[in-house]
């Protein structure tokens, strides 16, 4: 069996939870916020035109009201997006969702309670850093983007998040942690 480098454990929690997706929903997100802001915009236009130009009051209410609806979105969609990605966890792992990230020389290795996934160094195409967690954004050929989190307060074995950060930047070549 392959030598553990490095070894990160927690527990998921709703705050870093809401962490995690405060930076990556709001950062990975922002085509469909551009798109957002265009069909509210479109709305917007639609309800002027009806009321101004055809004086119909009910669809330019009706238009606005969606326009706010989507102007919401384009700010507090992400926190619809984290209540979701949570539940959605919840149900999959149960209400105890435990996380071991343990760097092999050739990969990572991901275990969430019984689920377990591995991925290459080189597929860390950059990070992010918030309080107490580092996230590393995994994106390779046939795989959507995503982020993995590991907890600064997390490593076992002596680590230290500045070793870590070190040891990825070695490990891909770039300049992931700067």
């Amino acid at each position: 069996m392959a030598v553990s480098l490095f070894e990160n454990r927690y527990i998921l929690t709703k705050k870093l939870h809401k962490q995690y997706c405060s930076k990556t929903f709001r950062l990975m997100k922002k085509g469909q916020q551009i798109l957002t802001l265009v069909v509210a915009l479109i709305l917007y236009a639609g309800a002027a035109l009806a009321y101004f130009h055809f004086q119909a009051l009910k669809p330019a209410i009706v238009l606005v009201t969606f326009g706010i609806y989507f102007t919401a979105m384009i700010f507090y969609g992400y926190k619809f997006s984290e209540w979701m990605h949570y539940r959605q966890l919840q149900d999959e792992h149960g209400k105890g969702i435990v996380s071991i990230l343990t760097c092999y020389p050739d990969k990572i290795q991901v275990k969430v309670n019984k689920t377990s996934f591995s991925f290459k160094y080189s597929s860390i195409t950059k990070a992010y850093e918030t309080e107490e967690l580092l996230i590393l954004i995994i994106g390779a050929n046939g795989m959507l983007e995503h982020g993995q989190m590991i907890y600064k307060s997390g490593f076992t074995q002596g680590k230290t998040v500045e070793e870590f950060k070190t040891f990825i930047n070695k490990k891909t070549k770039k300049e992931i942690f700067s």
